[in-house]
C-alpha cells in the first residue's frame, strides 16, 4: 500500500557493523546519511538523524512513519537504535515499525531465487530463516550441519550474510563444500526503508512500548557469569 505523497518516513539500520537512517516523502527516498565511520552508534545516531531531517529542511515532528531494523545484529547498535526509535515515536507519534534485519538482506541480496539468511554468528551457530516468497520466515539459531540440512531439504543454492566474509568463515567453508553460493551483504537504511514498505500492507503500527529487539542468544555477559557459577 503507497503512502501519502507528503509522508515523511524515517528507516534506522543499525543491526550490521555499518549504521545508517535513510529519509524519504511518499515513495521517493530522499538521503542516505550513513552513522560516520569511526564514530560508536550512540554517539551519531541522533546527530545522523538530525542531518537527514536538514538535508530535506524538515524537523522530526514532521515524521510520521518510522522503520527500524530489530535485528538479530550487533547487541550495542541494535539496542539504541530500539531505543531511539521508542522515543522519536513517543515524542512524535508518528507509526513505528520493526523491521527484522533478515528482510533488509533480501532487498540487499538482490536476489529471486530462494535463499537462506544467516545472521549472528556465534560459535559456530547462525540465527537463520529461510526465504522463499520473497519474505524472511521466522528464525532460529541452528548449527553448521542443521544449515546445510535445512537448504538441502528447501532446495535452496543461495545463503545470504550481513557480517564481513571474514568473520563468516566457517559458513562460507561449509556452504562451498555443499556447493551452495554465500552472498555477502551490507544492508542500509535504504534497503531497510523499502523492506518497512512492503510491512505496511501486512500489519499495523507497533506502539512503542512494545517494540523489541530480537535477541538470537543471551548477551555475552550472562553467558560468561553462568558459565563462572558452574
Amino acid at each position: 500500500m503507497p503512502e501519502p505523497a507528503a509522508t515523511i518516513s524515517l528507516a534506522i539500520e543499525a543491526s550490521g557493523s555499518d549504521a545508517s537512517v535513510a529519509v524519504a516523502r511518499g515513495d521517493s527516498l530522499l538521503h542516505l546519511e550513513p552513522v560516520r565511520s569511526g564514530a560508536r552508534h550512540d554517539d551519531d545516531l541522533m546527530p545522523a538523524i538530525d542531518r537527514c531531517f536538514r538535508r530535506i529542511s524538515a524537523s522530526p515532528k514532521d515524521l510520521q512513519t518510522l522503520y527500524v531494523s530489530v535485528g538479530p545484529g550487533g547487541f550495542t547498535g541494535l539496542r539504541i537504535a530500539v531505543a531511539t526509535a521508542k522515543m522519536l515515536a513517543f515524542a512524535t507519534g508518528c507509526d513505528l515499525y520493526p523491521v527484522p534485519e533478515a528482510e533488509a538482506v533480501v532487498e540487499a541480496a538482490k536476489v529471486s531465487e530462494p535463499l537462506l539468511i544467516c545472521l549472528a554468528g556465534k560459535r559456530g551457530c547462525y540465527w537463520t530463516a529461510a526465504c522463499t516468497s520473497g519474505r524472511a520466515a521466522e528464525g532460529h539459531v541452528l548449527e553448521l550441519e542443521q544449515i546445510m540440512q535445512t537448504a538441502s531439504a528447501l532446495g535452496v543454492g543461495c545463503i545470504a550474510s550481513n557480517q564481513p566474509p571474514d568473520r563468516v568463515g566457517d559458513l562460507a567453508q561449509a556452504a562451498a563444500a555443499a556447493g551452495l553460493t554465500l552472498l555477502s551483504t551490507r544492508p542500509d537504511a535504504s534497503h531497510l526503508w523499502a523492506a518497512g514498505r512492503r510491512r505496511l500492507s501486512l500489519a499495523g503500527p507497533t506502539p512503542p512500548g512494545e517494540l523489541l529487539p530480537i535477541y538470537p542468544r543471551e548477551p555475552e555477559a550472562v553467558r560468561l557469569w553462568r558459565d563462572r557459577q558452574t
